[in-house]
């Protein structure tokens, strides 16, 4: 809107010059507003003060608006694509100053917005404004009703019609993963699905997942979260990963493409007893690092899981036999063979406290006999 200078401000004489003024200038000093009839010391666009500031209008607001938020996530479509919003009142305040049109030329404005929620999807937003326009000082309030409009937006759609991008294949190096190590692995997945919300991957979401007896397969939205799925799974639990690429289809002309993580548990678990480096070890952990506890002299084993190719599985400390304790030595222990009953005699671990009569947890190997 144009604004037009204000008429000229007609200085009064002093008290001296009152008795010299002629009639031109009387009519001059006492201007009369055409709207209303009533004299004025000064017109603003024409008219007294007062007319001005019943015709002027601060800024013009529609009656009734639309928000549009999805009722999933809560995010706003707003300038052509959805955002996040964590306050409803935000998105209500926002489509009404979005919508106000304000007079243009205004000197020291002031707005105020007061949302009041009518119903859950229903809010009355009280504006008022205070500015300034030539040196005259206006107000205005009024109201307007924002309506909230329950949509799902391109994400929630996605999810809810089973978009996925990625494929994470949870298994196992030459045998079959635990129940315990599948349920581990969707675990850490979940975990990082919402550390990958948080850092604004809105595909980080698991469409669908399917276990079998040799793993299980997790479908997911974002190939960038299923990559770090893979890499938390590593960092806790250890084994490898490998991609591939399979295409999907076209869309606006670019190809689609989906990725395969294949991703492979370590050979060995916790609790396994393995040939390595020339001793029987039974394993403590096996992430990046392989850790145990060499079962001839108690010592501590560790090496990087690289180094496992010639590992030799021999079996799992579940698989253990109960001997009958002969007598105790100094560095060493008798013991009556659950096998071929005779006494042999082995090496004594490291704190052991058990008494002749009682008996114990032996492992046996082709490498020999060894306690628990």
């Amino acid at each position: 809107m144009t604004s037009l200078a204000p008429t000229p401000k007609i200085p009064k004489k002093s008290g001296s010059e009152k008795g010299k003024k002629t009639d031109k200038e009387s009519v001059l000093c006492d201007l009369i507003c055409p709207e209303c009839g009533k004299e004025t010391d000064i017109l603003v666009k024409n008219i007294c003060r007062d007319c001005f500031s019943q015709k002027f209008n601060l800024f013009e607001l529609p009656l009734v608006l639309h928000a549009r938020v999805c009722p999933q996530c809560g995010a706003h479509y707003h300038k052509s694509k959805w955002n996040d919003f964590e306050n409803i009142e935000e998105i209500v305040m926002l489509a009404a100053q979005e919508n106000m049109l304000v007079q243009s030329g205004l000197q020291n404005v002031s707005v105020g917005m007061h949302p009041h929620p009518r119903s859950p999807y229903i809010y009355d937003v009280l504006v008022d404004m205070e500015a300034e326009v030539e040196g005259v000082k206006l107000y205005k309030d009024a109201k307007t009703e924002v309506r909230i409009k329950r949509e799902a937006c391109d994400m929630c759609s996605r999810r809810a019609g089973g978009y996925f991008e990625a494929i994470i294949q949870i298994r196992a190096g030459n045998r079959m993963p635990t129940k315990e190590e599948v349920n581990q692995s969707l675990h850490l997945i979940n975990e990082t699905m919402i550390h990958m919300l948080k850092k604004g991957d809105k595909l980080a979401f698991v469409t669908d997942s399917m276990t079998f007896k040799d793993g299980a397969d997790i479908f997911i939205g974002s190939t960038n979260a299923g990559r770090h799925v893979c890499k938390r799974i590593i960092e806790v639990m250890g084994g490898s990963v490998s991609e591939s690429y399979t295409l999907a289809g076209v869309k606006d002309g670019k190809e689609i493409f989906r990725t395969t993580f294949a991703m492979r548990l370590p050979e060995f678990k916790k609790g396994d007893v393995i040939f390595v480096d020339g001793k029987v070890v039974e394993v403590r952990n096996c992430a990046k690092r392989l850790t145990g506890v060499c079962l001839s002299d108690s010592s501590s084993y560790f090496t990087d899981s690289e180094n496992l190719k010639d590992a030799k599985h021999l079996g799992n400390v579940a698989d253990a036999q109960n001997a009958v304790l002969v007598d105790v030595e100094e560095n060493a222990i008798l013991i009556l063979d659950p096998v071929t009953y005779e006494t042999v005699t082995i090496k004594k671990p490291i704190s052991f406290n058990s008494v002749p009569g009682s008996e114990i947890k032996v492992f046996r190997t082709e490498y020999g006999i060894f306690a628990l």
